[in-house]
């Protein structure tokens, strides 16, 4: 497509000019001594800072806000304390406001926080500007972490320390006090400065304002903008052993067999730094009672769907085992990239390929952590046997290492290897290696510049050998972002325990959009605009895929209320067709389609809220009319209710298709420590309605009960329901640090 040429063309050459430039490094003055509190103070995490050194100790400076005004003061200012000892680091925030103002109504423990006030920090406690942990406490008391890697574009969410954090609302507005065990975190015992931010959401008024480098122009969780803690010294992490064994007891009835199936089981994780910045974890009859179920997805393309990684163990960091591009900030456990490609899927470990059914793990390992300038991340499992294809699978050793080296501020080259086949008896091994180079000034202040690229091979017994590789480099500003994606995925390419979604296929990818943002009288917050061509096409050079997605039309208001409209232009040829439905087969051919798509989406402050996305046009020989709304109800801090519709038709020359998907969640927050989450889904394609019910007590950090129930039904050829299986298990984890 000579247009899309010369777009590629006109990227590359903004890329080349811009480097030629020069970088101009981030100088950061934001910088704070933090003192050291007299050894055996106690201090209780309720929320209230009555401990006498909280009156002296030391302050940053003012948030300033990014939004909705860039470079304001905010409406209210934030007063942050810090302080340490060689066992914790203590965090006082007092969050300044208008007690009718204060949204305090999320209690759950890693609550997604769309509706509270929130405070949130990060710590780059190796101040390389590559991992970092993230904190934050909302105004209603929930606590949430996570783990940052790639120089902070990869968030990995499903990472859960062991810390303690109260919040407090008054009439002054609201409170947090938060206690940081050394050692929960990893570090370099001889550094003495940490990099750090900290922002503050306030709801009212969509209000975001943060410590260090408060722009815009850059993302606040890009660890080359944030600011210095100075001054720790003296920390101790003990023999960085903790043991946490786990009790489970259930019972399950299927269909199959009648009778009811009690068990009762015992698995141990052992968790051990030899130094402060190493991870080694041994899990033995692994157990993971307490996962929440996928959700359900309608596939309408020839290619398969992505499901993420949900598991704790695998989820535990997960940023080190990254390879190429991150896909998203705020992916679980990663995401598909390039194209969709990932060198390392963990969810093929422990799961049946034809039944999807888990695998019993009999035992894991995994080393993760620094060695100097080194990122090493070892994982090593040992799955039990199973049956693939009616033969019996023997038991496999499946594992990764993955290497990489930090070559200063966003800079770092590695290496990646894979081995094992779940999906059957031989060998199997991927290898690859991956560089990622940029800077958040590359281009200037405020004008970010990253460049990714990877190589990967895979080798399994019966089959060639075969490659895959991608570039991918990125542009970002207070107005202006640019991407551009090629990758080539030959056709033998088969990473055993890696994702792809299609094979023998270059994809070629460009993104741009645009952002006024308004200031005062406008009629709008925000105005937005974005475009983004790409066109896959086989590896003999004929193009057979060609969209171009342009949304020429997305506003916000001052109310946080928007709206947006999306066109898309499609060229699609099929060599081959697909089945959309067990009886609705795809045939064969050259098809121009275009649709479009209207977005609402309402702001978070209100009891009810929610979005509505409708999308009609041309699909392939017919037509397609699809509806998506998904209402929340939040009364209260007690409980919230939503719901996710999916209402989809499609006439085609061969046949109709009216399908629905429908879920549901109610749940429960007694306290920030106590949760009762349940969801139902069903979908008309399938007919099967499912039901989890979850009751998680933290007891104290560290020691947690788990109550899940889980039910299925299924209609399949009738007018009711009938019960296909039900499942309850008690699950108890206590954790023993040393």
């Amino acid at each position: 497509m000579p247009s899309f040429a010369r777009a590629l063309g006109s990227a590359c050459l903004l890329l080349g000019a811009a480097t030629a430039n020069g970088q101009e490094p981030s100088q950061s003055s934001f910088e704070v001594q933090i003192e050291r509190v007299p050894e055996g103070t106690q201090v209780t995490a309720d929320g209230e800072l009555d401990e006498a050194f909280w009156a002296q100790a030391v302050r940053l400076g003012p948030l300033i806000a990014t939004e909705p005004i860039d470079g304001a003061p905010p409406t209210h200012p934030t007063d942050v304390r810090m302080a340490y000892d060689s066992e914790n680091l203590y965090v006082g925030i007092v969050c300044h406001d208008d007690p009718n103002e204060v949204r305090a109504l999320q209690r759950q423990r890693d609550a997604y926080v769309r509706y509270d006030d929130v405070v949130e920090m990060w710590f780059d406690t190796f101040d390389d500007q590559r991992f970092a942990f993230w904190f934050q406490v909302s105004a209603g008391g929930s606590r949430g972490d996570a783990l940052l890697s790639d120089s902070g574009s990869a968030f990995n969410k499903d990472w859960d320390g062991i810390w303690y954090g109260r919040t407090k609302t008054t009439d002054q507005g609201w409170q947090a006090e938060i206690v940081l065990p050394i050692k929960t975190l990893a570090f370099d015992p001889q550094a003495t400065r940490w990099g750090f931010n900290i922002r503050r959401k306030r709801i009212a008024n969509g209000e975001d304002a943060r410590w260090a480098n408060a722009s815009v122009a850059y993302r606040f969780f890009s660890l080359e903008e944030g600011g210095a803690l100075l001054g720790l010294n003296g920390l101790q992490q003990g023999r960085g052993l903790d043991v946490v064994p786990y009790t489970k007891a259930g019972y399950r009835q299927d269909r199959l067999a009648p009778e009811t199936l009690t068990s009762a089981d015992m698995g141990l994780d052992l968790t051990w730094r030899p130094t402060p910045a190493m991870n080694l974890r041994l899990t033995t009859n692994t157990d993971f009672a307490e996962t929440e179920i996928d959700d359900r997805q309608v596939n309408l393309t020839r290619f398969p769907l992505f499901f993420p990684e949900k598991r704790d163990f695998f989820l535990e960091d997960v940023g080190v085992f990254q390879f190429g591009p991150s896909s998203s900030r705020y992916s679980r456990g990663g995401g598909s990239r390039g194209g969709g490609l990932m060198a390392f899927y963990s969810r093929n470990i422990g799961r049946n390929s034809d039944t999807g059914s888990a695998v019993p793990l009999l035992a894991g390992l995994k080393l993760t952590g620094r060695a100097g300038d080194w990122n090493v991340g070892i994982l090593e499992t040992l799955q039990d046997s199973t049956v693939l294809d009616g033969e019996d699978v023997s038991k496999q050793n499946l594992g990764v290492v993955r290497l990489s080296r930090n070559l200063g501020g966003e800079n770092a080259a590695g290496v990646l290897f894979t081995h094992g086949r779940p999906d059957g008896d031989g060998d199997a091994m991927t290898a690859g290696a991956d560089f990622r180079m940029g800077s958040s000034r590359l281009f200037g202040a405020g004008q970010s510049g990253s460049l990714w690229g990877y190589f990967l091979n895979s080798r399994n017994d019966g089959a060639d050998s075969a490659s895959a590789f991608g570039l991918k480099a990125n542009t970002r500003s207070a107005t202006w972002s640019h991407t551009l994606d090629v990758t080539r995925i030959e056709d033998g390419f088969d990473p055993k325990l890696g994702f792809v979604r299609r094979k023998g296929v270059d994809h070629h990818r460009y993104r741009a959009e645009y952002t006024h943002r308004g200031s005062e009288g406008d009629l709008f917050r925000s105005v937005r605009a974005s475009i983004s061509p790409h066109y896959d096409q086989d590896l003999v050079g004929e193009e057979d895929l060609f969209q171009v997605p342009f949304k020429w039309l997305d506003l916000e208001f001052w109310s946080e209320d928007s709206i947006s409209i999306e066109t898309e232009r499609e060229f699609d040829v099929l060599d081959a067709g697909f089945n959309l439905s067990d009886d609705i087969f795809v045939n064969p051919g050259e098809f121009a389609m275009t649709r479009h798509t209207l977005h609402l989406d309402s702001n978070e402050r209100r009891g009810l809220m929610g979005y509505m996305q409708v999308e009609w046009g041309d699909y392939y020989s017919g037509d397609i009319l699809r509806t998506r709304i998904s209402p929340v109800l939040l009364p209260s801090a007690l409980f919230k209710w939503s719901l996710a519709y999916d209402d989809i038709r499609i006439d085609l020359d061969e046949g109709d298709l009216h399908t629905q998907v429908v879920s549901t969640d109610l749940d429960f927050s007694f306290d920030p420590d106590l949760s009762w989450q349940n969801t139902a889904q069903f979908d008309t394609a399938s007919e099967d309605l499912s039901f989890q019910s979850r009751l998680h007590w933290i007891v104290e950090p560290g020691q947690d009960m788990y109550l899940v129930a889980l039910s299925g039904w299924d209609r399949t050829g009738r007018e009711s329901f009938a019960r296909t299986a039900g499942e309850v298990a008690l699950k108890l984890t206590y954790t023993w640090r040393f």
